[in-house]
């Protein structure tokens, strides 16, 4: 049996024939330093002692290697549960914002019809103008604010809206005439749609693609419990200290939401991007959803305008019920079924919900009984509950990074933009052929399905 020692002397000897050394073998291999091999005496080192030298350098290099490659894993990317923490952290906060302003939207949405009338002296469609300006204004600066997210971060936008929003409710308190009143409704629209759009883009910034379609459905739900909520408390203070109380509240509630996100650090607000690549008004991932939502928001147009009208066309009871019923089954389905979204794709859940809501609004068309009635009002608002999750989920799936702000305003605004046009269609097609309204609704429904099957290439 050959000495170990001259195996050794034979193995450097023909990885001296292939061009490589000892040395560089071992060091290209991770198991010694390249810095300690040069230390070591190989001539006057016994065979012994040099393994033992071997298998200490080993170790210690093999320890130092193992710290380093925990280091840069965790400066590289985040472990799972500090991923959620980062995506958590602006949640709450943006949330509870969101639900300020839009609860003081609603709250002078209540009371504008009555104050325009009383105390501004306006006619119909002045006081008509009144309240609807506001949702115009917020339908024009989305996809303002979302470009100026997109360029500047959308800390400083949620921010920039709260304060309009402050603006706004000061206006109604200082108002001497309509159109300062109406100056005062631009102003508190225009804030309250800058702050959500650029809290939507906020908040999917930093969420797991695997669970965009339930944050957007949960968080989009702030804005429908404010303006759901608003009324409410906009028709108690208004009993308890009139007109000037809610504009003094409606000018508290976006202040306090100004005071939640200046208290939120930093250092979540996503990373703004640095290319100078074009931007445009309407990306192309948003032009389909958009016609989509126009559609979706003729339907429900439709129903905000016709429902407790047709409830009473038949003598059915349960009027001043349908409303708020068809409100907690739309909340209630969204929270439940946010989930949905990312669990069985976007597209299906969105193509399976406008089949839901055309046959729930053909139901509301004919002549029905009460409690078909109701369970087609149910279906309505579970249809209608799943659209937004849905289309910021493929919005966001398709947009650049530095274009996703932009493309969700624009996608809200086509929903108010088919909002302002489902109550008027609806009533002109009802007029001219004495069919019901919800024809109108439940055809629109079928034709949002129609820009989801096109595939462009």
């Amino acid at each position: 049996m050959q000495p170990r020692w001259s195996r050794f002397q034979r193995r450097r000897e023909r990885l001296r024939d292939r061009g490589c050394s000892w040395r560089e073998s071992q060091a290209g291999s991770g198991r010694i330093a390249m810095s300690d091999i040069h230390k070591m005496r190989f001539a006057h080192v016994r065979h012994a002692d040099f393994r033992m030298a071997s298998c200490c350098i080993v170790r210690i290099d093999f320890a130092i290697n193992m710290h380093f490659c925990k280091f840069m894993s965790a400066s590289v990317s985040l472990p799972p549960d500090a991923y959620r923490a980062r995506a958590a952290a602006p949640y709450w906060p943006l949330w509870v914002t969101c639900f300020l302003g839009y609860a003081a939207m609603g709250m002078t949405i209540q009371v504008m019809p009555a104050y325009a009338h009383q105390q501004m002296g306006a006619a119909a469609f002045g006081a008509g103008l009144a309240v609807t300006i506001g949702s115009l204004a917020a339908m024009l600066a989305r996809p303002i604010a979302g470009r100026l997210a997109d360029q500047h971060g959308p800390r400083g936008i949620v921010l920039a809206g709260s304060v309009l929003g402050v603006a706004g409710g000061i206006g109604h308190l200082l108002s001497i005439d309509l159109p300062t009143l109406i100056v005062a409704r631009l102003l508190l629209g225009a804030g309250e749609g800058a702050l959500f759009t650029a809290a939507i883009a906020w908040v999917l910034a930093d969420t797991d693609p695997t669970q965009r379609g339930r944050i957007a459905g949960q968080f989009g739900a702030s804005m429908w419990c404010g303006l759901a909520g608003g009324p409410v408390l906009g028709a108690a203070v208004l009993w308890i200290s009139g007109f000037r109380g809610v504009w003094i509240i409606a000018s508290l509630l976006p202040a306090l939401a100004w005071l939640l996100i200046v208290r939120t650090p930093r250092g979540i607000d996503p990373t703004v991007p640095t290319d100078r690549a074009p931007r445009s008004w309407l990306p192309r991932a948003a032009q389909l959803p958009g016609a989509s939502n126009i559609a979706a928001g003729i339907s429900y147009g439709t129903i905000a305008a016709f429902l407790v009208p047709r409830f009473d066309s038949l003598q059915l009871p349960g009027q001043q019920l349908v409303l708020a019923v068809f409100g907690l089954s739309f909340i209630t389905c969204r929270f439940i079924g946010s989930a949905w979204v990312d669990r069985f794709g976007a597209r299906r859940v969105l193509l399976t919900s406008f089949l839901i809501e055309a046959v729930a609004l053909g139901g509301l068309a004919v002549n029905v009984t009460t409690a078909l009635a109701f369970q087609c009002v149910i279906l309505a608002g579970a249809g209608l509950s799943l659209l937004y999750p849905c289309l910021a989920t493929l919005v966001s799936e398709a947009t650049p990074t530095r274009e996703r702000a932009t493309a969700l305003g624009a996608v809200t605004s086509a929903w108010d933009l088919g909002v302002a046009f489902g109550g008027p269609l609806g009533g002109l097609v009802a007029g001219a052929t004495n069919a019901p309204p919800f024809v109108v609704g439940a055809v629109a429904a079928l034709c949002a399905m129609l820009p989801l099957m096109i595939r462009r290439h």
